[in-house]
């Protein structure tokens, strides 16, 4: 049997190789005639990447730089959260595989061994995104919940090197990737933390004509997955755009349909929608256009743009002109919901399952 090599790129930090390096195993263990090949790629200069940027493994900068190389041929796939992904892809590239989805909830870490209900008021509390943040303040007034900027490499060194922090909420999946859920105390139900888009769940990216890799991988792709990634990604690009804004999604198959639910802010209101599975990108559009025509979402995502406060009356022209853009493509969005209504066609099981 002839074997195949792959090359995975890798950026260089600790969690962005575990990812990697967890479906590698995957590959080795269940497609024996593909070998792979772990390539750890330089970090891009300081003044490339901001460090700002509140993202888990793969700033988008990083993102771009990596499908140069994909393009380029210099590397055949690489392995990324789907959190990461941006929501444009260059021309040329494209998921060519979803493996089954990790753990997508939020995991508290303290070195301690309390449980957030035993913190001490005041505490302080370690966060990646403003949606955690917004979720576990609401639930928990009287800790100090900080966003922590870097990525989890940096939060992590915080934490657990200097204690400059007492505790740390990370994606539940990438404590599993970095195989630290021993300092893991308590991972929140979705009940009570909604994860964020695409959290939990890891997609290989490659050359969109590259049919062999995505030939070489078929069996490690989990349709049931994709078909969450993209109905969340959906609700993201409808909703957030690429800002840090405090809002929550999960979505599940279950059965012939997809269930998605989300909400902003504290995730006090949220909604739930449900679709057929052959129209998942269609249903996490409409959640999102239903909780924008919310007065309280609309105002929990003003909060967070603004947290020192609106801008003076002589940028209300402006505020005024973004709330009728808005308004023109909820109605729009209205429009094609109500087309999408009169067509039932549900997507066969057996076939989806195939």
């Amino acid at each position: 049997m002839k074997t195949r090599v792959l090359s995975f790129g890798s950026l260089p930090s600790s969690l962005a190789k575990s990812q990697t390096q967890s479906f590698i195993d995957l590959v080795h263990q269940g497609i024996p005639r593909v070998t792979c090949q772990l390539t750890v790629l330089p970090s891009l200069a300081a003044d490339e990447e901001s460090e700002d940027q509140v993202f888990t493994a793969t700033s988008p900068a990083e993102f771009l730089h990596l499908t140069k190389l994909l393009l380029s041929n210099q590397i055949d796939a690489v392995v990324l959260e789907a959190a990461d992904l941006p929501l444009g892809a260059p021309e040329g590239i494209d998921l060519i595989c979803t493996p089954p989805r990790c753990t997508p909830f939020d995991a508290f870490l303290n070195r301690q061994g309390n449980i957030m209900d035993e913190m001490d008021p005041g505490s302080h509390v370690g966060v990646l995104s403003m949606r955690s943040k917004a979720q576990l303040k609401h639930l928990w007034p009287d800790i100090d919940f900080q966003i922590m900027r870097g990525g989890i490499d940096r939060a992590m060194e915080t934490h657990m090197r200097h204690s400059e922090i007492d505790g740390l909420v990370l994606p539940a999946a990438a404590t599993e990737h970095l195989g630290i859920q021993g300092i893991v105390v308590e991972i929140f139900a979705p009940e009570f933390i909604l994860p964020g888009p695409g959290q939990g769940s890891l997609v290989v990216v490659g050359r969109a004509n590259d049919e062999e890799t995505r030939k070489d991988l078929a069996s490690l792709h989990c349709p049931a997955t994709k078909l969450e990634i993209e109905a969340e990604m959906a609700f993201r690009r409808h909703m957030i755009s690429d800002s840090d804004l405090p809002v929550g999604v999960l979505a599940r198959v279950t059965g012939k349909e997809i269930v998605i639910e989300g909400s902003t802010g504290p995730c006090i209101n949220r909604v739930s929608v449900n679709g057929p599975l052959n129209q998942a990108e269609e249903v996490g559009a409409g959640l999102a256009m239903q909780i924008l025509r919310s007065g309280d979402a609309l105002a929990d995502l003003l909060e967070a743009e603004f947290p020192d406060g609106l801008p003076p009356e002589d940028d209300e022209a402006e505020l005024s002109s973004l709330a009728q853009e808005e308004a023109e493509e909820a109605q729009a969005m209205d429009q094609e919901i109500a087309a999408l209504d009169k067509d039932d066609d549900f997507l066969d099981p057996d076939e989806y399952r195939a």
